[in-house]
C-alpha cells in the first residue's frame, strides 16, 4: 500500500512524555490533593468526638470540622486539576523553602512560652524569610511590627488568651 503524502507514519505516536493511557495530566496537582484530603480526613476523624453546636452556638469542634472540610474541598478541586489541567514538568524538590518553613513553624512553637509571642514572631518570621530571598531591614521590622501587633491584639486582648507577650 502506497504511503499518502499527508499522513505522517508516526502520527500514532504520542507527543507527550506521559503514556496516552494516563489520565493524570498534573501529577504534582494530584498528590497534593490526595495529601489535602488525607490531612482533612485525618482531622475530621481526630474531631469526631468534638461537638460542633450550631452557627448561634458554636463549641468546640465546630472551628476544627469547618477548617477540615474547606481543606477536603480544596483538595478535591486540587485533585481534579491534577486530573484536566496540564503542568510544566517539574524540576525537582525546593528543599530550602520546605525546611526552612517546617523549621519556622518549629522554633515558634518551642519559643513561644520561653520568649513570648512578640520573640517568638521575630524568630518565625527571620527563620521563614531564609525560604526566599531575603528582606531588607526596613520591610523585615515593619512585617515584624505589624504581625507581632495584630496578634497580640487579636490573641491576647481579644480573645483573651493567656499568652505571654514577652520573655
Amino acid at each position: 500500500m502506497p504511503e499518502r503524502a499527508d499522513i505522517h507514519p508516526m502520527t500514532h505516536i504520542s507527543r507527550s512524555p506521559r503514556p496516552p493511557a494516563s489520565r493524570l495530566r498534573s501529577p504534582q496537582d494530584f498528590a497534593a490533593g490526595l495529601l489535602f484530603g488525607g490531612i482533612a480526613l485525618g482531622g475530621l476523624w481526630l474531631a469526631r468526638g468534638w461537638s460542633a453546636g450550631s452557627l448561634a452556638m458554636m463549641q468546640a469542634g465546630f472551628f476544627p470540622r469547618l477548617v477540615c472540610y474547606l481543606l477536603l474541598a480544596t483538595g478535591l478541586v486540587t485533585m481534579l486539576r491534577g486530573l484536566t489541567a496540564e503542568a510544566p514538568a517539574t524540576l525537582g524538590w525546593a528543599w530550602r523553602p520546605l525546611i526552612a518553613i517546617t523549621v519556622a513553624v518549629v522554633a515558634f512553637a518551642a519559643l513561644l512560652d520561653r520568649l513570648g509571642l512578640v520573640l517568638a514572631i521575630l524568630a518565625l518570621i527571620w527563620i521563614g524569610g531564609l525560604a526566599g530571598r531575603p528582606l531588607r531591614p526596613g520591610p523585615f521590622t515593619a512585617l515584624w511590627a505589624t504581625l507581632a501587633s495584630v496578634c497580640v491584639a487579636i490573641f491576647s486582648w481579644g480573645l483573651g488568651l493567656p499568652l505571654q507577650i514577652w520573655p
